[in-house]
């Protein structure tokens, strides 16, 4: 249970250092990155929110699960990219004159 309550604390405490924020869903969804500092400790950690219609959702990660939540999302970028490229060719080979 102490998972949780830092958890909250995460979210609901420590002052917000840097911020970036990305429109999805044709703007109707904001997700918003937010590097933290815990006002005790002074440590940093990063605190991914999402604002759609009115509901709010909090996902606070420390730097490691931060660094495997990105790189995560890199791997999807590049499969997404590859696929993208194969798509072209097929498309390409798919219209020959």
């Amino acid at each position: 249970m102490a998972g949780l309550f830092k958890s909250l604390k995460r979210v609901l405490t420590g002052k917000i250092i840097r911020q970036s924020d990305v429109q999805i869903m044709n703007g109707s969804c904001i997700i918003s990155f937010r590097i933290k500092r815990d006002s005790g400790s002074g440590g940093v950690y990063v605190v991914l929110a999402s604002k759609a219609s009115g509901n709010y959702q909090y996902y606070p990660f420390d730097a490691e699960e931060f660094d495997s939540f990105v790189d995560a999302a890199i791997e999807i970028k590049k499969a997404l990219r590859a696929d993208e490229s194969a798509r072209i060719g097929q498309t390409q080979a798919s219209v020959k004159p």
